[in-house]
């Protein structure tokens, strides 16, 4: 009984640090880029006609590039780095990072694939196989809201606001990167400064909206916002949001508004600045409390 009354707590609350680090930032910011400019460059591609020889291929072997960044560091941050041939062998279907890899091994190859066929001006195959690498490029982007919605008692990564978050996270880096590649009209840098204007714009709401509303949610979502805000990684997200979000949508919508596409290249090299940065607060802040 004496050694019983003599017990000591030592742990009552598992908090495991930080797992997912910049490795996995770095996945989510590859994989926006790749996937934007597929889906941007694909459904411009079908509403121009000479111009739209632009993206053939440009379009694919951006994605290509940038999806296999993707998957590199996807490897990297593997505990078990050499058995990651397991998720093809022994599949499991319920599990959102299986799923994922399936994906991105499908898109890796279909752009692959269309960049060969750009390259080669197969024009007819090329065509009949945009539609399905759309799709499977859509399916890559929203992928991590369902991997991030699976993990347990994280307040901030409900899946139906990540999944809007994943979305305008590709267009955002899509827009960017085609603005400041060399090739496309002034009518094609028109559009994309619209889109990253807008997609900014949606982004930066999303974000003060959970800012706000988070901690009615619960006390954990409440400790979570503060350390966003006032926390150790608050001029990070702040940071994140400023590079990201505010000073592209000024610029984009005044090189709009005034016809100077000179602020355009700035505003795209700060949103994908401020994408990285953003994304990885995010990553970090629900990590920094108590699972319990």
């Amino acid at each position: 009984m004496g050694a019983a009354n003599d017990a000591q707590v030592t742990l009552d609350v598992l908090h495991s640090g930080i797992i997912w680090g910049w490795l996995v930032t770095m996945n989510f910011w590859a994989k926006s880029i790749s996937t934007g400019v597929f889906l941007l460059g694909a459904f411009f591609m079908k509403q121009e006609g000479p111009s739209r020889r632009f993206y053939r291929l440009v379009v694919p072997a951006i994605g290509f590039v940038f999806v296999n960044i993707t998957l590199l560091f996807t490897v990297l941050d593997l505990h078990q780095i050499f058995r990651f041939w397991h998720m093809f062998v022994w599949p499991h279907t319920t599990s959102a990072i299986n799923l994922g890899a399936w994906v991105l091994t499908a898109y890796t190859g279909l752009t692959a694939l269309l960049t060969w066929l750009a390259w080669k001006k197969n024009d007819a195959l090329y065509d009949r196989l945009i539609v399905p690498t759309w799709i499977i490029a859509f399916l890559a982007t929203i992928y991590t809201a369902a991997l991030l919605g699976q993990a347990n008692a994280r307040e901030l990564w409900h899946t139906p606001t990540e999944v809007a978050q994943m979305v305008l996270a590709a267009t955002l880096a899509g827009s960017a990167v085609f603005l400041l590649a060399r090739g496309a009209t002034e009518d094609q840098r028109t559009r994309f400064a619209w889109t990253l204007g807008f997609s900014a714009s949606l982004m930066l709401t999303i974000f003060i909206t959970e800012l706000i509303f988070a901690p009615q949610k619960s006390e954990e979502a409440e400790f979570l916002i503060h350390v966003l805000t006032t926390g150790k990684i608050g001029a990070l997200f702040f940071s994140g949001l400023g590079f990201g979000f505010v000073l592209p949508a000024l610029l984009t919508f005044s090189g709009l508004s005034r016809k100077s596409p000179a602020l355009w290249p700035l505003a795209a090299a700060s949103s994908l600045v401020g994408l990285w940065l953003v994304k990885h607060a995010w990553l970090l802040a629900p990590q920094l409390i108590p699972l319990s």
